[in-house]
């Protein structure tokens, strides 16, 4: 306990409340000594004013006999030990105690020298003064003196001896026994001292309890808290049960351990957004490699395309001719022989593949051109409802819905209008390819604080990762051979790489296409030749 401040505590305040009611019981024993012996110094006045009065007839007739039967009678009264009568010259007249009669007291007795070594007359003395106690027998006895006076009537009795100027005629002396008084004040003593006892031992309880409770279990309490947090645990916090000093440690107590847990938690979450943008910036640069390597394929291709579509444009063009006019020809004779109608069939059909082989040619011009482009100030939205409509008729013959969500607050940005409605024609005519049993087409425009983001979704069947992979290579196709080349998004790449976008393909299967186009508000540099307010 004394390496405690509770127990150090409950040690000091036993220690005083043993010695303040230890003082206190004496002092109370003393108080009540004094009161008990005022008490009975009172008494015993009162009982020598009763034997003065008991005797007063006796005297005033002067029967000796009478005197002697009243205090012999008084004297077996409880508590009473002797009474006697002495005259004024110290001559015992009257006596319990019949040994005595007729004896003479010395002055400095104790019954005479309250008397005689005052200065003022035996007959004024207060009744503290006229009270004395004794030892007798190993008993203490209260011995009160009363003092007979010579009245009127005494003086003036036919018996009477002693002149009217005699004022004082003697002494009654009365002895009581304080046994009784004694054995009520050793027992008022003994309770006083028990019921001190008990209040002490009742009040050191009640402190230890105060104590224990108000101190040493928030004190305790705090103490395993503080181990807590010391240990990493700073969900730790104290009971704010009172507004004292521990009230106040423990709320500051609470208000630290918030703290901390909250600057833990921010320099978590700083670590955990750390590590996000550390993995963002990781895909980011994974994207942006994969779009470098992109667009290093695409120009190598874009550039074999060129050189290829350049190479065969014109010969497939001399076919195209030179079978058409030959089919016109042989369609103006007026008769055909089987095998002039089987060699028609064959420049028919020379024809529609060569005019084919010219679509693929063109397509591939398309994707290899790298001219500069028409730029000028366009309004996104304006290209996405022109777009849509364009192509309202395979949307409607597909059974697609189609929902627009455009900004209303859409920038406008610099570009080529014509090839960024051909990059969403593109697109949507995908869709609706993927979805030729119906289904239904998103299409949503938003700014951004560099540029704008047209996105086209659909709930297609979607692709595959490997699929997704090369969906920007030329001549990569899924669908059915004769229904495309696989050059469309391809193209669609080429239109937003020139104008210094990108395109993000975000697919899986079942979960259809999302297509995110996003064109800056301003072309890079020499993308273009002019720009048109």
């Amino acid at each position: 306990m004394r390496d405690t401040v509770a127990g150090k505590l409950t040690i000091l305040i036993t220690i005083l409340l043993i010695a303040i009611f230890g003082g206190a019981a004496i002092l109370n024993l003393y108080i009540q000594e004094r009161a008990a012996t005022r008490i009975l110094r009172l008494n015993g006045a009162q009982i020598a004013d009763m034997v003065v009065g008991a005797t007063r007839s006796a005297m005033l007739l002067n029967d000796r006999d009478e005197i002697q039967r009243t205090i012999d009678t008084l004297a077996k009264q409880r508590d009473i030990e002797r009474i006697r009568v002495i005259e004024k010259g110290g001559l015992i007249a009257y006596s319990t105690d019949r040994a005595e009669v007729g004896t003479m007291l010395d002055t400095m007795d104790e019954q005479c020298i309250a008397c005689h070594q005052k200065t003022h007359p035996p007959e004024s003395l207060p009744t503290s003064e006229r009270a004395r106690v004794l030892t007798r027998d190993g008993e203490r006895i209260l011995g009160i003196t009363q003092t007979i006076k010579n009245e009127t009537d005494c003086s003036n009795a036919a018996c009477h001896v002693h002149p009217p100027e005699e004022t004082l005629l003697g002494v009654l002396d009365v002895n009581l026994a304080m046994a009784p008084h004694d054995l009520a004040r050793r027992e008022s003593a003994i309770e006083i001292l028990v019921a001190s006892l008990v209040g002490i031992f009742l009040v050191i309880g009640a402190t230890i309890w105060t104590v224990h409770r108000l101190v040493h279990r928030p004190v305790r309490k705090l103490i395993k808290e503080t181990k807590r947090i010391a240990s990493g645990d700073l969900s730790a916090r104290v009971p704010e049960v009172s507004n004292d000093e521990l009230g106040v440690l423990a709320k500051t107590f609470n208000l630290m351990a918030r703290d901390l847990e909250t600057a833990r938690e921010e320099l978590l979450e700083w670590g955990r957004t750390l590590e996000q943008r550390v993995a963002k910036k990781t895909r980011e640069l994974d994207h942006a490699q994969d779009q470098i390597l992109q667009a290093e394929k695409m120009a190598s291709l874009g550039k074999l395309a060129a050189v290829v579509a350049h190479e065969i444009n014109n010969p497939l063009a001399s076919v195209v001719t030179y079978a058409k006019i030959v089919v016109r020809r042989l369609k103006k004779q007026d008769y055909l022989n089987v095998e002039c109608v089987e060699n028609l069939a064959y420049l028919e059909s020379i024809a529609s593949e060569a005019t084919r082989c010219g679509e693929i040619v063109s397509q591939l011009l398309a994707f290899a051109r790298r001219k500069p482009g028409q730029f000028s100030q366009i309004d996104v939205n304006s290209l996405v409802d022109k777009a849509l409509f364009l192509v309202n008729h395979k949307i409607k013959l597909a059974n697609i819905a189609t929902e627009s969500n455009l900004s209303e607050t859409q920038p406008e940005i610099v570009g080529d209008p014509s090839q960024i409605q051909q990059a969403l024609m593109a697109l949507l005519i995908n869709a609706c390819q993927a979805m030729a049993d119906g289904g239904e087409i998103s299409l949503t425009t938003r700014p951004t604080t560099d540029g704008v983001e047209i996105e086209i979704r659909d709930n297609g069947p979607g692709m595959t990762a490997e699929v997704a992979q090369h969906a920007f290579e030329p001549f990569y196709t899924t669908k059915e051979q004769g229904s495309g080349v696989g050059l469309g998004l391809s193209v669609v790449y080429g239109i937003v790489e020139r104008h210094g976008g990108r395109v993000d393909l975000d697919t899986a299967p079942g979960d259809g296409c999302r297509f995110t186009l996003f064109f800056p508000n301003l072309p890079p540099q020499g993308a273009d030749e002019e720009v048109k307010s």
